[in-house]
Protein backbone atom coordinates (compact mmCIF):
# COMPACT_ATOMS: atom_id res chain seq x y z
CA UNK A 1 0.00 0.00 0.00
CA UNK A 2 1.21 3.63 -1.06
CA UNK A 3 1.16 6.14 1.86
CA UNK A 4 -0.43 9.79 0.89
CA UNK A 5 1.22 12.15 0.20
CA UNK A 6 0.94 15.20 2.46
CA UNK A 7 -0.11 18.40 0.61
CA UNK A 8 -0.69 21.07 3.07
CA UNK A 9 -3.96 22.81 3.48
CA UNK A 10 -5.26 26.19 4.61
CA UNK A 11 -4.65 26.62 8.65
CA UNK A 12 -1.83 24.09 8.56
CA UNK A 13 1.25 25.09 10.49
CA UNK A 14 4.34 23.94 8.58
CA UNK A 15 7.57 23.36 9.18
CA UNK A 16 10.09 25.01 6.34
CA UNK A 17 13.39 26.38 5.10
CA UNK A 18 12.68 30.45 4.10
CA UNK A 19 16.36 30.73 3.47
CA UNK A 20 17.48 32.42 1.41
CA UNK A 21 16.19 35.80 2.79
CA UNK A 22 16.98 39.67 2.39
CA UNK A 23 17.01 42.24 4.24
CA UNK A 24 14.18 41.85 7.21
CA UNK A 25 12.71 39.16 5.91
CA UNK A 26 12.13 36.12 8.11
CA UNK A 27 14.45 33.30 7.47
CA UNK A 28 15.69 29.78 8.26
CA UNK A 29 13.84 26.18 9.44
CA UNK A 30 10.67 27.81 11.33
CA UNK A 31 7.03 27.13 11.47
CA UNK A 32 4.90 28.86 8.71
CA UNK A 33 0.58 29.29 9.12
CA UNK A 34 -0.30 28.14 5.57
CA UNK A 35 -2.92 30.66 3.73
CA UNK A 36 -3.52 28.58 0.12
CA UNK A 37 -6.04 25.96 -0.09
CA UNK A 38 -4.74 22.55 -0.57
CA UNK A 39 -6.34 22.17 -4.17
CA UNK A 40 -3.91 24.97 -5.07
CA UNK A 41 -0.98 23.84 -3.26
CA UNK A 42 -0.87 20.36 -4.28
CA UNK A 43 -1.71 21.51 -8.31
CA UNK A 44 1.45 23.92 -8.42
CA UNK A 45 3.58 23.08 -5.58
CA UNK A 46 3.38 26.25 -4.17
CA UNK A 47 2.01 27.57 -1.07
CA UNK A 48 1.11 31.16 0.28
CA UNK A 49 2.17 31.23 4.26
CA UNK A 50 3.19 33.79 6.70
CA UNK A 51 6.39 33.00 8.65
CA UNK A 52 5.82 32.27 12.74
CA UNK A 53 8.38 33.97 14.94
CA UNK A 54 8.60 33.63 18.78
CA UNK A 55 10.49 37.21 18.79
CA UNK A 56 7.12 38.99 19.85
CA UNK A 57 7.68 42.93 19.44
CA UNK A 58 3.93 43.85 19.74
CA UNK A 59 3.31 45.11 16.01
CA UNK A 60 -0.63 45.10 14.87
CA UNK A 61 -0.18 42.58 12.16
CA UNK A 62 1.08 39.80 14.75
CA UNK A 63 -1.34 37.16 15.82
CA UNK A 64 -0.31 35.29 19.16
CA UNK A 65 -1.05 31.77 18.80
CA UNK A 66 -2.60 29.76 21.41
CA UNK A 67 -1.32 27.92 24.09
CA UNK A 68 -3.78 25.26 23.26
CA UNK A 69 -1.75 24.24 20.55
CA UNK A 70 2.24 23.01 20.50
CA UNK A 71 3.69 25.41 17.87
CA UNK A 72 4.07 28.85 19.97
CA UNK A 73 4.89 32.68 18.81
CA UNK A 74 3.64 35.05 16.80
CA UNK A 75 1.88 34.83 13.28
CA UNK A 76 3.90 37.92 11.42
CA UNK A 77 0.80 38.63 8.76
CA UNK A 78 2.79 41.00 7.20
CA UNK A 79 5.46 38.91 5.93
CA UNK A 80 3.53 37.02 2.80
CA UNK A 81 5.63 34.26 1.23
CA UNK A 82 4.68 32.44 -1.47
CA UNK A 83 7.18 29.36 -1.48
CA UNK A 84 7.50 26.12 -3.00
CA UNK A 85 6.98 23.84 -0.15
CA UNK A 86 8.05 20.90 -1.70
CA UNK A 87 11.17 22.28 -2.53
CA UNK A 88 11.82 24.18 0.97
CA UNK A 89 10.81 20.39 2.64
CA UNK A 90 7.75 22.27 3.97
CA UNK A 91 6.60 18.90 6.65
CA UNK A 92 3.10 19.35 8.77
CA UNK A 93 3.47 20.32 12.49
CA UNK A 94 0.21 21.61 13.49
CA UNK A 95 -3.13 23.03 12.85
CA UNK A 96 -4.16 26.71 13.80
CA UNK A 97 -7.38 27.12 15.75
CA UNK A 98 -10.34 29.15 13.25
CA UNK A 99 -9.70 32.40 15.70
CA UNK A 100 -6.22 32.30 14.63
CA UNK A 101 -6.78 32.43 10.78
CA UNK A 102 -9.94 34.51 10.87
CA UNK A 103 -7.41 37.51 12.85
CA UNK A 104 -4.84 36.64 10.44
CA UNK A 105 -7.36 37.37 6.98
CA UNK A 106 -8.63 40.59 8.90
CA UNK A 107 -5.25 41.64 9.03
CA UNK A 108 -4.56 41.14 5.20
CA UNK A 109 -8.12 42.94 4.60
CA UNK A 110 -6.61 45.90 6.12
CA UNK A 111 -3.01 45.34 4.58
CA UNK A 112 -3.80 44.72 1.57
CA UNK A 113 -6.85 47.72 1.25
CA UNK A 114 -9.52 44.86 1.06
CA UNK A 115 -13.08 45.67 2.22
CA UNK A 116 -14.51 44.16 5.02
CA UNK A 117 -17.21 41.47 3.74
Amino acid sequence: MVAAVYVPDAGHIIKIDLDPRKGHEQGGWRPALVLSPKIYNGKTGLAVVVPITNQAKGYPFEVQLPGKIKTTGVVLADAIKSVDWRARNGKYADTAPPEVMKAVRERLMALLGFPKP
